[in-house]
């Protein structure tokens, strides 16, 4: 099964798409949209509790390839 990166970024200035990774996990899906809707579900928790103000994330796949970025809320793919 192909490997995802899930990536949280800390935001370079408000408002900014740029900034430093400062979480990151690794983990297998089947493929490109199941690996999204598993992140999906988990921002979707309480438990990720986001700052989206200062922080925003991205899902890659095995080749670095950003396959969906979360730039503002969760729902925001």
């Amino acid at each position: 099964m192909p490997t995802f990166v899930f990536k949280r970024y800390r935001r370079s200035g408000p408002g900014q798409d740029s900034g430093n990774v400062t979480d990151e996990l690794s983990f297998t899906a089947a493929t490109a949209l199941e690996a999204e809707s598993r992140m999906r579900r988990t921002l979707a928790s309480s438990r990720s509790a986001m700052d989206w103000g200062n922080y925003f994330a991205t899902l890659e796949d095995e080749d670095g390839q950003v396959v969906v970025s979360w730039l503002h809320s969760w729902w925001h793919g």
